[in-house]
């Protein structure tokens, strides 16, 4: 067994912080084992000029994540063994040559919106860089709310937020202030206390495997996956497979305006989606499936999507 893991990552607090996360769980299953984390760079962190939907145009990388291209590139080098993504970052398909060895338990899925002393909720500027989040407040708030483009980690954008003139709020996941520490309904920043509050389950649908770590190897390393396969959950595994077959089989990205998932109820899966048309219509669909056997599930669900959007 490999006496030290070579762990890649990007170097946000919060990308540092599941990457500790990892550790421990690995280290629970084998206490003797050494990591070392390997910080890498990627487009998504070098291009913050540009909206997140242009970067991977501007960068070259195609149809891969902006914050996992120069990842991958690292772990096919072998220059680490293994790398921990957000796995709502990922494309719905792995690239040839990788896997994801294992899925960690996912944290709270929701999205949660950041306000301002005193704004108004009939009259908000909403910073976000996801065109998911941009038509959800279309709809959510029926075209009185607008949109400004914010880039940066988690605390960057609540300094952002209190620094600007024009924003009331912004939108992050819960699941990234959960692990930050920010966990309950305010935080203060440079000596602003901004209020949190969790946006509506049924209207404001969050991005398709939100909330979930995934750790991904080679897939000729067999020794980096015995390593790393028992830390897998398989509850969560279920579900997100079931969510990215459902992104691989729209072909989408972060410029395709998507929300959804998956829960478990014993031998059944429930799978919901909101899907945005290009006049910016919502289409929305519920379906029931086989808890082991989340690709069919997803299959059924696309199948049930396109005959509402054709």
């Amino acid at each position: 067994m490999k006496k030290t893991l070579k762990i890649g990552t990007r170097g946000s607090e919060l990308a540092l912080k599941q990457t500790e996360l990892t550790i421990a769980a690995l280290k629970a299953q084998h206490p003797e084992l050494e990591t070392e984390v390997v910080i890498i760079r990627t487009d998504g962190d070098e291009r913050t000029d540009i909206p997140l939907c242009k970067v991977n145009k501007a960068a070259g990388t195609q149809d891969k994540g902006v914050f996992v291209a120069a990842i991958e590139k690292a772990l096919a080098n072998g220059e680490i063994d293994c790398a921990v993504h957000s796995l709502k970052d990922m494309p719905g398909q792995a690239a040839e040559g990788f896997e994801l060895a294992a899925i960690l338990p996912r944290e709270n899925i929701w999205d949660a919106l950041i306000l301002k002393p005193g704004a108004d909720l009939n009259r908000l500027t909403i910073g976000t860089s996801s065109v998911r989040r941009e038509q959800l407040i279309k709809n959510y708030w029926s075209g009185t709310a607008k949109t400004v483009s914010i880039r940066g980690n988690v605390t960057t954008r609540l300094r952002k937020l209190v620094e600007s003139a024009e924003l009331d709020g912004i939108i992050l996941a819960r699941a990234g202030l959960n692990r930050l520490g920010i966990t309950g309904d305010s935080v203060e920043v440079a000596g602003t206390t901004l209020s949190i509050v969790d946006m509506s389950r049924d209207s404001f649908m969050p991005a398709l495997c939100q909330g979930a770590i995934a750790v991904e190897i080679r897939s000729d390393d067999a020794e980096t996956r015995a390593l790393v396969a028992p830390i897998n959950h398989r509850e969560t595994e279920l579900c997100v497979r079931a969510e990215r077959a459902f992104l691989s089989l729209l072909e989408a990205d972060c410029s395709v305006p998507v929300a959804g998932y998956a829960t478990l109820n014993g031998d059944f899966m429930m799978f919901r989606a909101i899907y945005f048309m290009p006049n910016g219509m919502p289409a929305r669909i519920t379906h029931r499936g086989e808890t082991e056997n989340p690709e069919q599930v997803a299959r059924e669900a696309y199948a049930k999507l396109r005959t509402i959007i054709d």
